[in-house]
Order: structure tokens, then C-alpha cells, then sequence
């Protein structure tokens, strides 16, 4: 498969928001162009061209692949609440094999548009993203886009033999929601820590579990996110006393218990623990 050689082909598939940012001095809350530059040289790879429009450049990995880093929701046209790692192979590609792709890999979102293959990752950061994390989640990117591009197999029946997490998922009635009380609620954009691999490094999304019900669900139900914690019930005997008795979970706020008894039995306690911080997924 062939590489995006052109960044306005890219630029033409998607389009550019406007919001207010901030920067603090420990966080960063929005990038800039030379942030984006700073980002890719740190990796070592080659810095190419600036986008022709909005904040973004094209880079080169030392495999030789050809990738953008762009800004999103920018104000003023210079400062960035999000980032966007963007591959695109040229080709006949259908929706079958994005998909495939997508039931294989929550790190990333594959799309097709006239045939060409887009594979994304898109990053928020209003509540603030280090600039390891940042340098972590491209080089993600990067390598599911070299698995990609290698030529590998992604049918389902791979998928199934495979030691990615089963694509077996409950029903959407059988997952508790929430509701919408959450802050980023009713923007499209599932922030329920449940549903994200990445969840214990996004504080925002810890915070959100159960609180972005409509979001949540909607995708759900369209097969674009997954569900990786699945804190069950509150059928266990020691069931809401403010401790999280289900030894799946590690950390501070787990109880002494080191049964098996009480796995998917002590939700409420465990959710709260999981907000909190105090335990770790899974």
C-alpha cells in the first residue's frame, strides 16, 4: 500500500474547529505549530513540510512512513485543544477492512474515504496530556499503521485466533449508561474511562464513568468503541461499603479480600474507587 504523498489530499477529508485554550506549566492544555515540530524531532524523525492550511505538519518516521500531526479545534489559527496523528494509504480499500482494523485496535481509527484508507488518533486536551503521553500515543499510531501496511491479515477469522482482546461484547441493554451529567456530555465523543484501553491516564475519563450515557451509547451500538471494564453488579455481601472488594483491581482502594467471590459483584464501591484513583484496571 502506498503512503499519503500529498497533505492536501488529507486536509480535503476533514475539517477544522474553533475553541478558546489555555496552557498550563506542568500540562499541556494546547499545542502550537512548534509544539507539533518539537513533538516529531524528539522521535527523531524527519519534520517535512507544514500543512497548507490550520496547524499541522507532515513527517517521516526512520522506516520511511509518511504520517501528519495536526492541530484541531484551534483558536486564533494558532493554539490547539486537540491532536490528530494521521496515516493514509492509497488504494482499493472497503469498509469491511476498516473495520477489521477497528475490531482489531482501540488505539486508533480507521476510515475509509474514495477507496483510501485513513487511520487516526485523536487526542484531547482540555484536562491536559504530558508530552510523554502525547510522543506514547504517536508511536502507537505508527506501529498499528506498520502492522497495516505490512500486508497483515485482518480478517475476522484472525482476529479471532489472535491475542487481541475477544470481539465478543454484551449487548448494549446489559450495560449500565449512566446518564449525562457529565461535562463533555452530548458532543459525540465517548468519555466513559470504561470504554477506552486508556483509560487510567485520562483523569477526565476516570471521572466520567456512567456520565456520558447518550455518546457512550450511541457509539456503542454503532460498533466504534469497546468495552474494557465491565464492573458488573452489586450483588456481593460486602456491596457498598465503600470499598472495592473485586480483586481484578489493584491499588489503594481495594480491599484485603483475595477471593474470587465478589469479581463483577461490588460495582458501586468499585466505580467510586476508580474515579477516585485509588485502583487500577483490570
Amino acid at each position: 500500500m502506498k503512503t499519503i504523498a500529498t497533505l492536501a489530499t488529507a486536509l480535503a477529508l476533514t475539517g477544522f474547529a474553533s475553541a478558546q485554550n489555555a496552557q498550563s506549566d506542568d500540562l499541556l492544555t494546547s499545542v502550537t505549530l512548534e509544539d507539533l515540530k518539537n513533538l516529531v524531532k524528539a522521535e527523531g524523525h524527519t519534520y517535512n513540510q507544514d500543512l497548507p492550511n490550520g496547524v499541522g505538519i507532515g513527517a517521516e518516521d526512520e522506516d520511511g512512513l509518511n504520517y501528519v500531526v495536526r492541530g484541531a479545534a484551534c483558536s486564533d489559527g494558532t493554539n490547539c485543544l486537540g491532536v490528530e496523528f494521521m496515516i493514509m494509504y492509497f488504494g482499493a480499500h472497503d469498509a469491511e477492512f476498516a473495520n477489521n482494523i477497528n475490531q482489531r485496535f482501540s488505539a486508533i481509527k480507521a476510515t475509509v474515504n474514495d477507496g483510501n484508507l485513513i487511520l487516526s488518533r485523536y487526542l484531547i486536551l482540555d484536562a491536559g496530556q504530558t508530552r510523554e503521553n502525547l510522543s506514547v500515543n504517536l508511536r502507537n499510531a505508527l506501529a498499528i499503521a506498520g502492522q497495516v501496511q505490512s500486508g497483515e491479515d485482518f480478517s475476522p477469522s484472525t482476529n479471532a485466533t489472535s491475542d487481541a482482546p475477544s470481539n465478543e461484547q454484551p449487548a448494549s441493554s446489559a450495560i449500565d449508561f449512566g446518564d449525562d451529567s457529565g461535562e463533555y456530555a452530548n458532543d459525540a465523543a465517548c468519555d466513559d474511562g470504561r470504554f477506552t484501553d486508556e483509560g487510567d491516564d485520562w483523569s477526565y475519563q476516570r471521572a466520567h464513568v456512567k456520565r456520558d450515557a447518550t455518546d457512550c451509547r450511541t457509539l456503542y451500538e454503532a460498533g466504534e468503541i469497546t468495552l474494557y471494564i465491565d464492573f458488573g453488579d452489586n450483588s456481593g455481601a460486602y456491596a457498598d461499603d465503600d470499598t472495592c472488594d473485586d480483586n481484578r483491581f489493584t491499588g489503594e482502594g481495594r480491599s484485603i479480600l483475595q477471593t474470587d467471590s465478589h469479581v463483577g459483584r461490588d460495582a458501586a464501591d468499585c466505580v467510586a474507587a476508580y474515579q477516585a484513583g485509588t485502583i487500577d484496571r483490570p
